[in-house]
Formats: C-alpha cells, sequence, structure tokens
C-alpha cells in the first residue's frame, strides 16, 4: 500500500502492480500478449494497421524525396486486401534485438531532420512476446503486437511458438539486465530485458536463450535476480552509467529510457511519453513561473517524478546547489539565450547552471509514480 498525503508527499515504495494495472486500463497499445484472443475482427486489424500515418509535407525515402509512388508501393506492401473478417492469432517472440516499423520495410523515411525516422516504432528487445495477425505482401514482414506496441516486425527475427510456450516461458524465473548492453551466449540484451532461467545454484544460472538454447551464465553486476527492489540509490547508478549514451530516435530517445529505466523495477510503462503522461498521478498541468516550478518539485520525490513537455519526458533527479536536476535522453532544446542546443545523448540537465530556465513555459505535465 501506499499511502500519500497534500504536499509534501510521503511515499514508501513503488508500486509497480498499481502502475501496470493503471497502464493496461488506460492506454489502448498495452496489451497481455498471452491473452490474446485466438481469433481477431479483420476490421478491427485494419484499423489498427491503418491508425497512424506518415506526417504532411515533403518526405524523403532513404535520400531521395519521396513521391507518391514510393509512399504507395510501402502501403500496399501491408497487403490490407488479404486481411479475412477473422483473423487467427499465432504467437511468437523476438530472436534478437530488432526495430518494430510503421510500414514493412527497412527504408527511412524522414522530413527535414534526417535523425527521425517516421518509419521507426521502437527497439524489441530479445524474447520480446508477440501475437501475430498479419504477413506482409513479400512475405518478409509479420504484423504484430507486443505488450506496448504494434507494428511491423521482420518475420526473421521470429521465433513460432505456441500460447501454452509463451505461458510456459512467462512461468519462468528470470534476470533482469541492469546494464545498457550484455551479451549472453551472442545474443545482446539491452537495458531491463527479462532472460528465463531454469535453474540455478551458487551464482550459476542455466538461461534460456530465444532459440531455445541453454547457456550456463555466472551471476554478475549487470543482472538482478528477478525485479530490482526500486531504490534511489539503484536508479541513480543506472541513470549515471547511461550518460553521454547517443540519442537514437526509436531505439534510445526519452521514453524509451524512462519505460527501460523502470523495467528494471518492475515497471511495465508505455512507448511514448504522450501515453506515459497518462500513468501515475499528476500533480499539476501548466506552470506558470520557474520559481513555482522549483517550488512544486521540491515537495516531490525526485527519480520516480516524471515532467513532460510536448513530445518530451524527463526523470527529475531533485534539487542539487539550489538548482533543479533533470536526467533525459535530449536531442536538442531551446536555450533561455535563444541558442538551440543539441546535446543528442543522455544528459544531467540542472537548469539554472545550463540556461534551461525557460523549460517551464513548456511543462505540460507533472506526474508522480507513486
Amino acid at each position: 500500500m501506499f499511502f500519500i498525503c497534500a504536499f509534501p508527499f510521503v511515499v514508501f515504495s513503488l508500486q509497480a502492480e498499481y502502475i501496470n494495472y493503471q497502464a493496461l486500463e488506460r492506454i489502448d497499445y498495452m496489451k497481455i500478449v498471452e491473452d490474446f484472443p485466438q481469433w481477431l475482427n479483420g476490421s478491427l486489424l485494419k484499423e489498427w494497421i491503418d491508425a497512424d500515418s506518415l506526417p504532411t509535407g515533403k518526405l524523403y525515402v532513404d535520400g531521395k524525396e519521396a513521391m507518391r509512388s514510393d509512399l504507395l508501393h510501402l502501403m500496399n506492401n501491408r497487403n490490407l486486401e488479404g486481411i479475412k473478417e477473422k483473423v487467427e492469432v499465432l504467437f511468437g517472440w523476438t530472436m534478437s534485438r530488432t526495430s518494430m516499423k510503421m510500414y514493412p520495410t527497412d527504408v527511412r523515411i524522414y522530413g527535414k531532420n534526417r535523425d527521425i525516422d517516421y518509419n521507426q516504432y521502437t527497439l524489441l528487445e530479445p524474447f520480446t512476446f508477440l501475437a501475430i495477425m498479419h504477413v506482409s505482401k513479400d512475405g518478409k514482414w509479420f504484423y504484430a503486437h507486443s505488450s506496448f506496441m504494434r507494428g511491423w516486425v521482420k518475420k526473421r527475427d521470429v521465433k513460432m511458438v505456441s500460447r501454452e510456450e509463451l505461458i510456459k516461458v512467462r512461468s519462468l524465473k528470470f534476470l533482469v539486465v541492469k546494464k545498457n548492453r550484455v551479451k549472453v551466449g551472442g545474443v545482446e540484451f539491452g537495458l531491463g530485458s527479462r532472460i528465463p532461467y531454469i535453474n540455478s545454484s551458487e551464482g550459476i544460472y542455466h538461461v534460456l536463450l530465444p532459440d531455445g538454447s541453454m547457456k550456463r551464465v555466472y551471476f554478475q553486476d549487470a543482472f538482478s535476480d528477478g525485479y530490482e527492489k526500486y531504490s534511489e540509490e539503484k536508479l541513480i547508478s543506472i541513470l549515471e552509467s547511461l550518460l553521454g549514451e547517443s540519442y537514437d530516435w526509436g531505439y534510445r530517445d526519452c521514453s524509451s529510457l524512462v519505460r527501460d529505466l523502470f523495467a528494471v523495477f518492475g515497471l511495465e510503462l508505455p512507448r511514448n511519453s504522450n501515453q506515459q503522461m497518462q500513468v501515475g498521478i499528476k500533480i499539476k498541468g501548466e506552470i506558470k513561473s520557474y520559481g513555482e516550478l522549483k517550488e512544486t518539485l521540491k515537495t516531490l520525490p525526485p527519480y520516480r517524478t516524471l515532467v513532460f513537455m510536448k513530445g518530451h519526458v524527463m526523470v527529475y533527479g531533485g534539487i542539487e546547489e539550489d538548482d533543479i536536476v533533470f536526467y533525459h535522453a535530449l536531442y536538442g532544446i531551446k536555450k533561455d539565450s535563444g541558442e538551440y542546443y543539441y546535446a543528442k545523448r543522455v544528459v544531467k540537465s540542472m537548469l539554472e547552471r545550463d540556461g534551461l530556465t525557460n523549460i517551464y513555459r513548456r511543462v505540460i505535465s507533472i506526474n508522480l509514480l507513486p
């Protein structure tokens, strides 16, 4: 249980079950994959596939200005005409780190900024469970739903399994990865990944790899046996280890940092910042001054308070030298001076020191993870 009173807040522990339930209830993209029905209405599947679209304006496909024919070709490969009235749901999991896309293609689609690939939804870690609902016209892509996102995944990166196999693997004990990247048996796992294991003895774990093989690994500080028990010190340690990591849209961006960070402690947060803003307890919306921002944050627990701007999320890191601290994966931001600062990495920002006090004007929500 947790207890919250009027300012200041008193919070005893991070309530993973409550937050995960909230996310499932509030966010359409959040699903329990193994609970998918055996059959899905084809009309719903078409709606899902057609839900997102590219922004208007001039677009480029792999360095060349996109013609209408280029985009139609990508859309046609979705094979909407091949969707039946009732669609059988199959299951699988990812064999390696792979991408989930808006369209069934590897081509990069972008506007003025080449670093923002509109076709890239997210990175999926190995052993990401998938409900598989459709195949592209060229037969190379699955349309699938993970626990937090739906889109197109390369068929070659997916191992098909039964619902029963998913449930069996879900029931196994697991190691949680606490570092940015760790290789086990040649498979790279990222922060927050779960690696199931069959048994363990005296620090030796017999883990299951996505291809079904077994690997003996020694326990190390890169792992937690099960979810890590939350503490500020542990979360700070992970955040500090990520500082300087390159910003990468759809891989290591602001919301993936938050999602992966809290996954270590058992939270299953949504994927993008707008969805994450709908989880937790909303403390405040619009902020009228920098002073109000500082006074509000002083009453809130650091490292479990998230501050949102449009399209961006930051982890509040407390007050240091009487200055507000934020940790975030930052592409770029306008400073108080009017200069645009391109960080393109995970940073620790101190607002007064770094000339970013004008951030308060763009804050749209401050949320507490209870």
